[in-house]
């Protein structure tokens, strides 16, 4: 690797994917003279997420909504990537003192349309499924 800069040039197209509008509505919000570093950070921790799995950037930007939450993206990251985390609830360790087993972890209530899902999230389970 040189220690040359790279340029990079990226197109969104906000009129055909909502991904995109939505990402435009971020982007503008980011003061002009800070975007840079965020277009910067965005990149670097796009290819954290890489490095980690490789189909993890491409399913948070097929997901991105306005509305992931970040149980849903620590449920992700668990889905693709089989990671654990490696602390426990307070009502897990309560109830391994006490003897008992815990009750199972209720997870949120995903945010969904009316009408459904919604197509990015019907490919997002379509891919995780195994065959």
């Amino acid at each position: 690797m040189t220690d040359k800069r790279k340029r990079l040039t990226v197109y969104l197209h906000p009129e055909d994917d909502s991904q995109d509008a939505r990402a435009m509505e971020i982007i503008e919000s980011v003061p002009l003279r800070t975007r840079g570093e965020f277009f910067r950070a965005a990149i670097v921790g796009g290819s954290a997420l890489y490095q980690l799995d490789k189909r993890l950037p491409y399913l948070l930007a097929m997901l991105f909504d306005g509305q992931l939450t970040a149980d849903q993206l620590v449920g992700i990251i668990q889905q693709t990537t089989g990671w654990q985390p490696s602390t426990a609830s307070i009502q897990d360790v309560i109830a391994a003192c006490a003897g008992q087993v815990p009750a199972p972890s209720v997870l949120p209530e995903p945010v969904g349309s009316a009408d459904g899902e919604g197509q990015a999230r019907n490919n997002f389970k379509r891919m995780l499924k195994k065959d």
